[in-house]
């Protein structure tokens, strides 16, 4: 009797099927169908490069997970989140912006390097930078980012440039805009991670 076993296979092969279809995170795509037909992928194309990984307009992207959190990236992948470079032209003091600190003399520097408020706080007196916009946060590395433009999506983990695609490069985060996904706990994330990123302009110029 083979009844039983065609059936449980039967049942199995839609499965099997959509795992076969579904690329890791960080393949080659130019569709989201690519990725995955389930629709739970997506084909980032802000980074498009040819097999030999130069930039190329008809290259292809990669295949990612947009609005992750801490549990929802496969395991090779990382959730990450990114603030456009667009926006990281002002300068700000991470640990003085927003945050009103008791003035000293320690602080007098500090003060006068950024637009204080108030403008000449007495000794003792709370006093906080204010560079960034109301929409903006102070980045651990002094850089006012809009909060309106981070985005959160899984990225392909690594351990050296090898891990990589060609275009790609394996780099730590934790600066230029790019974080583990923040928690209550963590706003800039648990620690850095090293993820696969685009190649930067002065390494495909050489």
């Amino acid at each position: 009797m083979v009844v039983r076993p065609l059936l449980a296979f039967a049942l199995l092969a839609p499965l099997l099927l959509l795992s076969a279809c579904q690329r890791r995170i960080g393949a080659a795509c130019k569709v989201s169908t690519d990725c995955s037909i389930r629709g739970d992928r997506v084909c980032d194309l802000s980074h498009l490069v040819n097999g030999d990984g130069e930039i190329d307009p008809s290259g292809k992207g990669e295949c990612t997970i947009d609005g992750c959190n801490t549990t929802t990236c496969p395991r090779e992948g990382t959730c990450v989140q990114v603030y456009s470079s667009e926006f990281l032209s002002v300068a700000c003091d991470p640990e003085l912006e927003d945050r009103p600190q008791a003035y000293t003399a320690d602080l007098e520097a500090r003060i006068v390097a950024c637009n204080a408020s108030p403008e000449a706080p007495a000794s003792g007196e709370p006093v906080a930078c204010n560079d960034c916009d109301s929409h903006e946060i102070c980045l651990p590395e002094g850089l006012c980012a809009d909060l309106l433009s981070v985005r959160s999506s899984c990225r392909k983990k690594c351990r050296s440039d090898s891990s990589c695609r060609d275009g790609y490069e394996c780099r730590e985060t934790g600066t230029n805009g790019v974080y583990r996904v923040a928690t209550p706990e963590h706003p800039f994330g648990d620690g850095t991670t090293k993820i696969c990123m685009p190649l930067r302009p002065d390494v495909l110029d050489q």
